[in-house]
């Protein structure tokens, strides 16, 4: 192992970049939607099936993955992950048929599996406590950016030369990102007992982490805030168009400030829980979803004719705080993950996010046809992010006071 300092930024540097790559592919499905579209002569429905197709994937592989991370380092399952990923995806080229199409797409799905707990685990494993918090803020840059980059590319590469440029495109570019992590990355040698603990059977593996009721809020909390999340990408564009009646330019660019929001969210939010809070994970996050539902609430009962300046200030503040939670939801899922166990505890709360990344943007847009408005809506949503700080702050109390009973009966 390379233990030098500096090392440790060059890990982060490729971390990072692997998982821009990874979403460079599974984001740049969506701006692609469209052509496939016209190539493909499908309807709205079946074009929306294309964006869920990705998504479902890692649900399927996500666990396995974890579990082969914990028992035989990142390197290859990422390395590795990242050029079936791109060859995946190189397939789609071939595809003349819808349901050929989503097979692809379900199978690169489940290649993007490997990319968000191994880099989760990477930065636990090479960051200490009170820099943890900022590198991880720094990679998760990686999926906004990856997202955005696909965005400009691909549509210039679909005009330039086809739409099979624009997937062959892809497929290079995640290929050279597993490639580069295969070259540079080292694996943490594993210790002889942590070697033995991973003999145990994945099923009483994913028994054990079930049965850390600790992890039960922080679970919780991204479910509901992963929603938060997909619903701003899904629905916040509709709600200035179809409520407010923006017109869509505008509804764009207040959408773009949200994107923007949540990507600098990501690194300011972390940085504060580190230098701050001196590596507090709990009380920063329990903040953050606190003043998304306060700042919710307040988007949605801000008058039609307030002035578009104001609405640009609340849905940048929406984004830091709706998207920027992400980077301390994985750190605190990491650090109270038995040691053994951090990429399988990290794919396991993943894989409920991608069940809720797959469904909320759905059932939030039927509660708005069934109310016909977006404000109830927008409340009830805030309502329930409000139960995971709260639940989380109790389940932390109990957890001290199981460690520490004698200094509870002194303080009471």
């Amino acid at each position: 192992m390379n233990s030098s300092k500096s090392y440790k930024w060059i890990v982060l540097v490729i971390a990072t970049l692997a998982q821009t790559c990874a979403t460079f592919v599974t984001y740049g499905v969506g701006p692609l939607a469209t052509f496939y579209q016209q190539s493909l002569d499908l309807s709205q429905f079946e074009t929306g099936l294309i964006v869920s197709a990705v998504n479902i994937g890692p649900i399927f592989s996500m666990i396995i993955f974890g579990d082969l991370m914990d028992r035989y380092g990142e390197k290859w399952s990422i390395g590795v992950g990242a050029i079936l990923l791109g060859l995946s995806m190189s397939l789609a080229i071939f595809a003349n048929d819808f349901y050929f199409l989503l097979f692809i797409l379900l199978l690169v799905g489940v290649w993007y599996g490997t990319a968000q707990p191994g880099g989760s685990s990477i930065i636990v494993k090479w960051f200490p406590k009170r820099r943890r918090g900022l590198a991880m803020g720094i990679r998760q840059i990686g999926i906004p950016l990856g997202g955005a980059l696909a965005s400009i590319i691909l549509p210039f590469m679909y005009f330039t030369f086809n739409l099979n440029g624009a997937i062959i495109t892809q497929s290079i570019v995640v290929i050279a990102g597993g490639t580069l992590f295969l070259l540079i990355y080292k694996d943490i040698p594993l210790s002889s007992n942590h070697q033995k603990e991973q003999q145990i059977k994945l099923m009483e593996k994913i028994n054990a982490v079930r049965k850390n009721k600790s992890l039960y809020p922080i679970f919780y909390i991204g479910c509901s805030m992963i929603s938060v999340q997909l619903i701003i990408v899904a629905h916040l564009m509709s709600y200035f168009n179809n409520e407010l009646d923006k017109e869509l330019n505008v509804a764009g660019m207040f959408l773009s400030i949200a994107l923007v929001g949540g990507l600098i969210g990501r690194v300011a939010i972390s940085w504060i829980s580190d230098s701050l809070y001196q590596g507090n994970r709990e009380t920063p996050l329990q903040i953050t979803i606190l003043l998304t539902s306060i700042v919710m609430v307040i988007l949605v009962l801000l008058p039609e004719n307030t002035t578009n300046f104001l609405f640009a200030v609340v849905t940048f503040l929406f984004g830091f705080l709706g998207m920027g939670w992400f980077s301390l939801f994985i750190v605190l899922l990491s650090e109270r993950a038995r040691s053994e166990l951090i990429s399988l505890t990290v794919s396991f709360g993943l894989t409920l996010n991608q069940l809720f990344i797959v469904f909320s943007p759905a059932a939030f847009g039927f509660i708005v046809d069934m109310t016909g408005n977006y404000v109830f809506p927008f409340i009830l949503l805030a309502i329930v992010v409000l139960i995971g700080p709260v639940w989380l702050g109790k389940s932390s109390k109990d957890n001290l006071n199981a460690q520490h009973p004698k200094m509870k009966s002194r303080l009471f």
